[in-house]
């Protein structure tokens, strides 16, 4: 049986890596590869030691499954370049996939393709492609969510699911809802660990130090929400009812840096949600607590 040949237009970290993950599955045969950049597309082609240099839509060839890797701003536009150039070959879309990776974004982006007759899906693997070598060895395991054409959604399912991802279908309608909980649950991390050591760096601790600190800390809260999950994994002043320390917190964030207050009081009232479940604490200090994170400075 003959493997699917894949076209890849955009083959940044994520694209590159996926087309790897595949061909080195030897479930598809990498076909042309476009970046507005030659470089960036030229380095793909090294990195999968395969495929074709393109450097304008207009040269690609035909292919079995197309991958469209861009930022979400230029898929659409790519969907009607795509249209324009072949509109002058008797390339035929019929039983062809198009797919793109963006987790904002639904396959309807793709739609101007589905009317020419091809197969419309978006996938979106949950994965930080940031080192697309790390990710070759680390990506087992990723869920990646899908939605789209039953014939592209049957095709994907099986090249994601033999790569190692677990799938979970989602609906076109949730998945700016979805995109922004993966964005908070991993890039705000990031932003969230920045806050604290600000904070500890006011509060006199030199970086090398705050980040001994915070790195290991963060470590295993993190171990303990996959072992526990977040109500049992809640831990410290409001898992205690410790109105004394919450108090004392918010008096040093306001006198040092009231940039971090909101985010301590938003977040506080998160957590304070999750205390309520843990159901170890009375009304009136559960209360107490709301109060606390209700008030304006």
């Amino acid at each position: 049986m003959q493997i699917p040949r894949i076209n890849i237009i955009g083959s940044g970290k994520l694209g590159r890596t996926l087309i790897r993950l595949f061909a080195d599955h030897q479930l598809v045969e990498i076909g042309d590869v476009f970046n507005r950049s030659p470089v960036h597309s030229l380095a793909a082609i090294e990195f999968c030691s395969g495929g074709q240099l393109c450097e304008s839509i207009d040269n690609m060839n035909a292919a079995d499954i197309w991958l469209i890797a861009t930022p979400d701003d230029a898929i659409a536009e790519i969907a009607e370049a795509l249209i324009e150039t072949f509109s002058k070959t008797p390339l035929s879309w019929t039983d062809t996939v198009v797919f793109h990776a963006s987790g904002l974004h639904s396959s309807t982006l793709l739609e101007a393709l589905k009317n020419k007759g091809a197969a419309i899906a978006s996938a979106h693997p949950v994965h930080s492609f940031a080192n697309p070598e790390q990710s070759i060895i680390s990506y087992r395991g990723t869920t990646c969510t899908l939605e789209g054409d039953p014939l592209a959604t049957e095709q994907l399912s099986h090249l994601f699911t033999e790569i190692g991802s677990t799938i979970i279908p989602i609906q076109a309608s949730g998945k700016a809802l979805y995109h922004a909980a993966t964005v908070l649950g991993s890039n705000y991390l990031a932003a969230l660990q920045q806050s604290a050591l600000d904070m500890l760096e006011q509060a006199g601790i030199a970086a090398p130090d705050a980040k001994q600190i915070l790195q290991p800390l963060m470590a295993q809260s993190l171990q303990n929400l996959q072992n526990l999950g977040p109500v049992e994994a809640l831990t410290g002043p409001i898992a205690r009812g410790d109105i004394q320390t919450l108090t004392a917190h918010l008096d040093a964030i306001t006198d040092q840096d009231s940039q971090h207050l909101s985010l301590y009081k938003e977040l506080g009232k998160v957590a304070l949600q999750l205390a309520r479940q843990q159901a170890h604490l009375d009304d009136a200090r559960l209360a107490a607590m709301a109060r606390l994170f209700s008030t304006t400075p």
